[in-house]
């Protein structure tokens, strides 16, 4: 089986989930013998290729270009959504008449892209649910949880220590942009006085500046991406893992840091709630009591081992390539 993957001209250079998740997808799917191809392009010659796979309609432009030339071509084609409605987040944004704008005009794109689908792939059941109620009618779907690597959960915190010098921490993992929400994370470690570490490239600069203002004179620290196995250190070291934005579906950095034995703290928007149940704790992002909580009782509870467990067990890349090598003989099966 030939397939090509597609994914927005910049997924190299601004590394996102999507970067990761369409990376991981090709080396696993690789292991059970499919022959892979990645191009951003929007014209390809498809003749070659049984299939393509199209990633994420949130940043929509590339991906209804390389939807038009599967048109085209008359080629099937399974679509990962990776899709959140963020109304939320564009009305708290500084652009937000920008972004409305943009959301607006773009959403007939999205449309059309579910619709022409073989099949789509969300990340959990609430995007299918929400993709139900924003798009009508859908495409069979197939379910691919995100996933993290299995060794996360062999993770040593002795790499990381030796050179930062720091332990028992909280930790966000991310790009610094408004909807990771930093800036809010940084005052309530401040309110608790907790030592923070945030580790993540600079996706907005203004916004970055704000946040090292904000940090000044408390214990913060700002590290840049990290390697795969630096980041697993990290998390190990680490005792409570934050990630409090606006929307995640569930949030890759979540996973790992779970797999890797981080009591967690996420965002109650987005899918997290179907992946970590009742073994997170929750908050609202946009109410800085309801983090400060959720952060003061992940930092003073008992690690629950089960759900490291439960994660390595039902959340690996294994098991994502599993369900979307199915998802691509399904849709070349369907006539």
């Amino acid at each position: 089986m030939k397939v090509l993957i597609q994914n927005r001209s910049n997924y190299l250079n601004s590394i996102a989930g999507d970067s990761i998740q369409l990376s991981k997808t090709k080396e696993y799917l690789e292991k059970l013998g499919v022959q892979i191809t990645v191009s951003s392009k929007w014209e390809v010659d498809l003749s070659r290729y049984d299939l393509t796979h199209l990633f994420n309609i949130m940043p929509v432009e590339d991906t209804y270009r390389q939807y038009q030339n599967s048109k085209r071509y008359r080629k099937k084609y399974v679509l990962s959504t990776i899709y959140w409605d963020p109304q939320e987040f564009l009305n708290t944004s500084s652009q937000m008449v920008t972004f409305q704008k943009w959301w607006t005009i773009t959403m007939p794109f999205r449309q059309e892209i579910i619709k022409e689908a073989a099949l789509i792939l969300p990340n959990s059941n609430l995007e299918y649910e929400l993709l139900k109620k924003n798009f009508g009618k859908l495409p069979p779907e197939i379910i691919v949880p995100n996933a993290a690597d299995r060794f996360f959960a062999t993770a040593k915190p002795e790499g990381f220590f030796q050179k930062y010098r720091i332990k028992d921490f909280l930790l966000s993992v991310g790009r610094i942009c408004q909807r990771k929400n930093q800036l809010t994370l940084i005052r309530v470690a401040k309110e608790l006085n907790l030592p923070l570490v945030l580790i993540g490239p600079i996706n907005d600069g203004i916004y970055y500046r704000e946040c090292r203002r904000e940090s000044a004179g408390h214990q913060v620290t700002f590290i840049d991406a990290l390697a795969p196995l630096e980041l697993a250190s990290a998390y190990a070291s680490a005792r409570v893992h934050a990630l409090i934005s606006w929307y995640d579906t569930p949030g890759l950095v979540s996973l790992e840091a779970a797999m890797a034995g981080c009591k967690i703290v996420t965002t109650d928007r987005g899918s997290a709630a179907e992946y970590f149940r009742d073994q997170a704790f929750y908050c609202d992002p946009g109410r800085i009591e309801s983090i400060r909580a959720a952060i003061k009782n992940a930092w003073y509870s008992k690690k629950d081992p089960q759900l490291k467990d439960r994660i390595l067990m039902n959340y690996t890349w294994e098991k994502a390539a599993q369900k979307t090598f199915q998802a691509y003989q399904a849709a070349l099966n369907n006539n």
